[in-house]
C-alpha cells in the first residue's frame, strides 16, 4: 500500500533524479526541496528536471538553461517545452510541435553558456518524453504510451524503433532506478509493474490508489512524488519499502 503525507507548498511541476526534488511553483519559479521546504533556484521555468545530468530547465519562454556550478546558463540553441534529465548523463525533451530532441552525454554534462550544442533530432511526435537507465517511455498527443530501447549517453538517439504500450497516459516519468509512473487524462496515477533490465517493458499498469486527482508524479530513491489537481505535493512511500523500527 502507499502511505502519503502533505509537504507544505502549492507547485504545477515535479521532478526527483539522484536524490535531488526540484519543482515549478504557481508563479512559474523553480524550486528545489531543501530541509522539508521550497527553495527559490533564481529562475522562472515551465517544465524542471533533476537527475545524472544535472539540473535542466525550460523556461516559461521554452528557452532551456542548464544548473552550471553556482548559477543557470542559457543552453543555445534551446527551445522545448518539456524536458528530461533522468538518463544516463544524457538529456531529451519535446518541443511544442511535438517534435523530439536529446543531447548526448559529453555535450549535456560540459556545456557552461559559452558557444552552441548540437540537438540530435530523434523520430517521431511525443509531447512527453523520460529516460532511464533500461529504456525511454513517452506519450503523443492522443496519450499513446512509447517506448524507446538501445538508448545510451553516447547514442541518445537510439534505434529507429518505438514500442507502443497498451493504455492511455498524460505524462509518464522513468526513474533514474527505472521505475516507470505516470498520470492519466483522468487524474489517476499508475504505475508499470515488472519493469526490469530482462523485461523492459514490465508486464502491466497497476492503479495507485492516492487521495483526490493527480496531475504530475516522480520517483526517486524509493519515494513517489505526488501533485494533487489542487497544486498540494503528496510524499508518497509503497509500505513495503519501509525498514522495520
Amino acid at each position: 500500500a502507499l502511505q502519503c503525507e502533505a509537504v507544505p507548498g502549492v507547485l504545477q511541476k515535479i521532478d526527483a533524479g539522484a536524490g535531488r526534488v526540484c519543482g515549478i511553483t504557481e508563479e512559474r519559479r523553480v524550486v528545489v526541496f531543501r530541509d522539508d521546504s521550497w527553495v527559490d533556484l533564481q529562475a522562472s521555468g515551465d517544465h524542471v528536471s533533476v537527475g545524472p545530468a544535472g539540473l535542466w530547465n525550460v523556461g516559461v519562454d521554452g528557452l532551456v538553461s542548464k544548473w552550471f556550478r553556482k548559477g543557470w546558463v542559457q543552453v543555445n540553441p534551446g527551445n522545448l517545452i518539456q524536458i528530461d534529465a533522468g538518463g544516463d548523463k544524457f538529456v531529451v525533451g519535446c518541443n511544442a510541435s511535438h517534435s523530439i530532441f536529446c543531447l548526448n552525454h559529453r555535450p549535456a554534462l560540459s556545456y557552461d553558456g559559452s558557444g552552441s550544442v548540437s540537438w540530435v533530432a530523434v523520430p517521431g511526435e511525443l509531447k512527453y518524453y523520460s529516460c532511464g537507465p533500461v529504456g525511454c517511455w513517452g506519450v503523443n498527443k492522443l496519450d499513446e504510451i512509447h517506448v524507446k530501447l538501445g538508448v545510451s549517453g553516447n547514442s541518445c538517439h537510439g534505434p529507429e524503433k518505438w514500442y507502443r504500450i497498451p493504455g492511455s497516459l498524460s505524462m509518464v516519468e522513468v526513474s533514474t532506478d527505472g521505475q516507470v509512473h505516470g498520470v492519466n487524462k483522468h487524474g489517476l496515477v499508475f504505475k508499470r509493474i515488472g519493469v526490469s533490465a530482462c523485461n523492459p517493458f514490465g508486464s502491466g499498469w497497476e492503479h495507485l490508489r492516492v487521495a483526490g486527482l493527480s496531475k504530475h508524479v516522480s520517483y526517486d530513491h524509493e519515494v513517489l512524488w505526488i501533485i494533487c489537481r489542487n497544486g498540494e505535493v503528496q510524499r508518497c512511500r509503497f509500505s513495503e519499502a519501509l525498514s522495520p523500527e
